[in-house]
Order: structure tokens, then sequence, then C-alpha cells
């Protein structure tokens, strides 16, 4: 109950935030901040509706069965519009530091900014944000359009793959030109990292990580099935009866915890701190848009870091050791490219054990990167 009562009232606070706002956050040398940006790309006709819990099981379905994205199992998409269309949303984000390189940090999916800077009591550990302001680096973490603080949009229309990918090269921009900053280097996780590798091959960059990402969805199907998609209004309204029917979350803790941990490298705290505070629902626009878009990984010149956890569920389907090899291939004009792919973790790497370890192998390959 403590924990319910704790989540509304931040949420409560969250939605009242009026746009410009600018306030402290809860790590020092930090500041919560309203970012307003246009885009104007094409949009993708879905062809599908979500009103209750049956209908997201048969999306589940849709997209797990052996032939989705055949003709026999098309996506749920028809077509696009012939011309951009062009929106303007405000973006809830975390602004750090003072350092001349800033890193733009992308989420996941069922989850916000948080992920990047946990605030529970023991969280230092798993905070990036604290260990990149400790390297010397700022950081501009961002809530995606439809999640947390960010501007609540259609979740057909809006949410977007391509859309999100447009945010982001508008934060890059925000980052050079507001922030000042002399290099930028993308940090995504996820579905974050398919943004962040997107919006790499639209925008020049300095340097690209990618966690919790293979660059394929070959293994897509357990995360999918394993989720439990549920509609978030419906399971959790009172942190998200604000929303529409096409948003989705996982159906409990341990649905959530079989897709993003893997044991015994994590502290059950931190799964529960997860799912009860950090997780956002994300629409179903989202995956169908992703699925149909392709990323021209040849336009990315920046050095890359893929770094997984080996039991990463979603994109290895819980053995990440030899598959990443294949997709360092994908960069094929990029400065250089590292990867890992054995670290004792699940698909929420920063939420393991080895974390500060992860960081560091983040760190010192900027560092050698010169960035």
């Amino acid at each position: 109950m403590y924990r319910s009562l704790l989540t509304l009232g931040i949420a409560a606070v969250a939605c009242a935030l009026p746009n410009g706002f600018d306030y402290t956050s809860h790590t020092s040398g930090c500041r919560e901040v309203q970012i307003p940006v246009q885009v104007s790309v094409p949009r993708f006709i879905l062809n599908t509706t979500i009103e209750n819990d049956w209908d997201a099981t048969a999306l589940t379905l849709a997209l797990t069965r052996r032939d989705s994205g055949t003709s026999s199992d098309p996506l749920p998409v028809a077509g696009s519009t012939s011309k951009a269309v062009k929106s303007s949303y405000t973006i809830g984000a975390t602004l750090c530091g003072t350092g001349r390189t800033t890193l733009v940090l992308t989420h996941g999916i069922i989850e916000s900014k948080k992920y990047w800077d946990p605030d529970f009591l023991g969280g230092d550990k798993y905070s990036f944000v604290k260990a990149a302001l400790a390297a010397g680096y700022s950081v501009l973490s961002y809530d995606r359009i439809g999640v947390g603080t960010s501007s609540k949009v259609n979740s057909s229309t809006d949410a977007q793959f391509q859309v999100q990918g447009a945010v982001l090269d508008e934060l890059v921009s925000y980052a050079r030109k507001t922030m000042k900053a002399e290099k930028v280097a993308l940090f995504g996780h996820s579905y974050g990292s398919y943004i962040s590798a997107l919006s790499a091959s639209q925008t020049e960059v300095d340097a690209l990580i990618l966690t919790g990402y293979s660059g394929s969805f070959a293994n897509f199907a357990p995360f999918v099935a394993g989720t439990g998609f549920r509609i978030a209004r419906l399971q959790q309204p009172y942190r998200w009866g604000d929303l529409d029917s096409g948003y989705i979350t996982s159906s409990d803790l341990f649905a959530e915890t079989y897709v993003y941990f893997a044991a015994p490298h994590f502290s059950h705290d931190v799964a529960e701190w997860t799912y009860n505070v950090a997780s956002q629902p994300f629409a179903i626009g989202e995956l169908p848009t992703v699925l149909e878009t392709t990323i021209d990984y040849s336009k990315i010149k920046a050095p890359v870091l893929l770094l997984q956890g080996q039991f990463d569920v979603s994109a290895c389907g819980g053995d990440c050791v030899g598959l990443i090899n294949t997709t360092a291939t994908l960069f094929n004009n990029s400065k250089r490219v590292q990867y890992v792919d054995d670290l004792p973790a699940g698909h929420d790497l920063n939420l393991h054990y080895i974390a500060p370890k992860a960081f560091q192998m983040v760190f010192d390959f900027l560092k050698k990167e010169r960035v």
C-alpha cells in the first residue's frame, strides 16, 4: 500500500508540471526541465486497435506466431501517410553536469528515465547518471513521448518509432546548441537502442553505445509472450488511468522480472522498485513501427559499443554469447565497433550487480575514442 500511495503522489506531481518548469533533481548537479520539440516525419497507418486485455492477448499471439510479419500474419500496418506530419511535443528531461561531452540517454519499453538514475535507498551504484557525472560528463536523460513527464500522446498515431527517432534528433540539436556540448554521444537501452541507432543514422554524433540490443528481432517472441501484455489504464488505473487504451504494460512483477532480470545476478528489491516505481507503459504504435522500419546502419560513422548482459531474453533469447559478433557487422562504416556479450546480467543491465563494471566499460570506451 505504501508503494502504491507513494507512486500515486509522484505521478500526480509529474502530471502537474507546466511546460518550461525547471526544478532540482534528486541527484546533485542535475535539474528537471521541459524541452519543447517539433518534428515532421511520415506516419504509419495502423489497422489494429486495443480496447481490453482480450485484444492485448490477441496482439501477443499475432506478434509471436512463427509466421509473424509474413503475408499470412502481416504486421498491423496498413501503409503510411504520403506526406510528413508535423507535431509539437514537450519532453521531460534531466540535465546534469558541465562537461564538454554530453551523453544523451534513451530508455527502453516499460521503462522511464528513472532507469538511468534510480531513486531508491542504496541505488547509487546502479545510477549511470551519477557515474557519468563522476567521470566528468554531462547528461541529458529524458522520458520518451507518451511516457512519464513527457507529452501524453496518441498511442497509435504519435508514439511511433520514427517519431521517437526524430525527437531524439531534436535533443541532439538541443545538447549542441543549448547545452553547448562540444561532443554528443548517444546511449540507448533496449527499444531506446534502436531509437539511438536510427538517430545516429540521421544526425551526426560522436559515439553510440547500445545495451539490451542485438539488431535482430529473431528472439523477440519470448519478450512479447513473457511480458503478458495488459492494458495499462486497467492494470493500474491510479497510475495510468489518464492514458488511452492503446498503452500497454506487463501483467505483473514476475512477468516483468522474467523479461528484464536474470537470477542470481540481481536483487529482488531492485526488481520490485522497477515494477512499482520506474516502469511506464508503452504504446501500441511502437512495436509494429519499429518492426516495419529499416535502419540504414551504413550511415552510422561514429564508433559503437555493444554492451550485453549474457542472459538477455528479448535481445538474444536468453543467451547472447556468439550472437553479438554478428550484430557488430551491421555497423560496417563505423569508425570502430567493440562488443561484450557475456556480462552476468539479464536485459536491464544497469539494474544488475555488474552495473558499476559495465559503466566503467562505457567510460573506458569513450576515453579511448576521445569522447
